[in-house]
């Protein structure tokens, strides 16, 4: 047996990871568009960024939720 890893093995390792999809267009628009650089200072707004789509997507009504009884 080799020690060494087959092409399937390394072509894996080497390929970029593919972009979730969330079924909602602007929440995968926006994951598409995320990108984290080496610069960490810029992640917060990046990330903010992001979730700011993913809260209008997930809750598109401007209203407050009804009081329950």
């Amino acid at each position: 047996m080799s020690d060494a890893p087959d092409e399937a093995t390394e072509a894996a390792a080497e390929a970029p990871p593919s972009l979730p999809v969330t079924g909602h267009p602007q929440i995968d628009a926006a994951l598409g568009a995320l990108e984290l650089d080496d610069d960490v200072h810029t992640h917060h707004d990046r990330l903010s960024a992001v979730l700011d789509v993913v809260q209008q997507a997930l809750n598109p009504s401007s209203q407050p939720p009804l009081p329950r009884p």
